[in-house]
């Protein structure tokens, strides 16, 4: 993800400006830097996580940060730990489908996604990752966005971003979040372990309706086919080759094919010529990914081919970037949906989402 160091980046959106300012993006430890999470200490509990019960607080809150008990949130881990060593790395979505891209802590963003696209419950969301770090509400997001996944693994499906990795979020906030949060300093290194051997065990991407791949970074030399990806083992502490690539690629415009990717130190950057081979060689129509901060929230790369997404409005105070989703219709048609910095701004404390359908909908024994 970029950060506060300027690299210039063009989208074909913004063909009619100079340029946007970019940021580099936080580079990832060694191999040799990166150690295996010290082990979870289990707690238990008598005490039954309701995760309706959870969903609906949240929802019904709005943009606020919220309390937790320290067991409601391991129970709420373990839970997810488990729903997700259950799915593939390359998971199938099937379509309509709204996908959004980094959130990165704006809880007032996901509310707003939420309130203009519908509730988790009733339409189908794919996110790309980085869910934590940078935002004011971290643990909100991640809580909410898991609660959904266990509770509704048929509309809520989460991919693993480059900050879901344990010495990224150790470094840029989420880490330092948990330790303000719980200040005894075993829960909070327990708790935090916890989350990262959730992400550990995240998948890596997804293909939407059999046509769409996506994922939180880029394409890699080393994909050739889905079943690379498929093939994948979980859980991933440390990422290299084919499964880095994914969470950290980016593409550049005048790149010839795969090139080190200088500005993050790690990875690749790659030209137009070759998203098209890759969607050739892989039979699919387009990819779509994160990653990268974009002006309007969404930015097209060789000829419409690719699309990169980005969810978190105002990124940078010193950014007036939209937040964008891309709307995934049931004939593979795609829309986007805009947040503006300025409503962000005006509605940031409201209650964003119904109540009434928050209280119908979460009552209904169907769902």
């Amino acid at each position: 993800m970029l950060n506060e160091n300027e690299v210039t980046q063009k989208t074909e959106i913004e063909e009619s400006r100079k340029a946007v300012k970019r940021r580099k993006s936080s580079k990832p430890p060694t191999m040799k830097e990166v150690h295996k999470a010290p082990p979870v200490k289990q707690i238990s509990t008598e005490k039954k996580l309701v995760l309706r019960e959870l969903i609906k607080k949240h929802l019904l809150a709005g943009s606020t940060r919220m309390e937790y008990e320290l067991p409601d949130l391991h129970q709420l881990l373990t839970m997810a730990k488990a729903s997700f060593q259950k799915v593939p790395t390359l998971v199938e979505v099937p379509c309509p489908v709204n996908i959004c891209g980094d959130i990165h802590g704006q809880y007032g963003d996901l509310m707003r996604i939420f309130a203009s696209c519908g509730l988790p419950f009733k339409v189908r969301y794919l996110f790309l990752g980085d869910y934590v770090d940078r935002g004011r509400h971290p643990l909100e997001v991640i809580v909410l966005l898991l609660a959904c996944k266990i509770q509704f693994p048929k509309f809520v499906f989460l991919l693993r971003g480059n900050h879901e990795l344990f010495h990224i979020n150790k470094t840029y906030g989420f880490a330092a979040e948990i330790r303000t949060r719980y200040r005894i300093q075993a829960d909070a290194q327990g708790l935090y372990n916890h989350f990262n051997e959730v992400f550990a065990e995240m998948p890596l991407a997804a293909i939407v309706a059999g046509k769409i791949l996506c994922m939180h970074g880029g394409l890699s030399p080393e994909l050739n086919s889905l079943n690379d990806i498929r093939n994948i083992k979980r859980p991933l502490r440390m990422v290299k080759g084919l499964a880095q690539d994914l969470l950290w690629a980016d593409p550049e415009t005048g790149a010839k094919g795969f090139q080190k990717n200088q500005i993050r130190g790690v990875s690749w950057v790659f030209g137009e010529n070759a998203v098209h081979e890759k969607i050739k060689q892989l039979g699919i129509d387009m990819v779509i990914r994160a990653h990268q901060v974009v002006e309007f929230g969404y930015a097209f790369f060789a000829n419409r081919r690719l699309i990169t997404v980005f969810s978190a409005a105002r990124y940078h105070e010193d950014l007036c970037n939209f937040a964008a989703v891309v709307v995934v219709d049931s004939h593979l048609e795609l829309s986007f949906l805009q947040l503006k910095p300025s409503e962000y701004e005006q509605q940031r404390k409201e209650k964003l989402v119904p109540t009434a359908d928050v209280e119908d909908d979460l009552e209904d024994d169907k769902i």
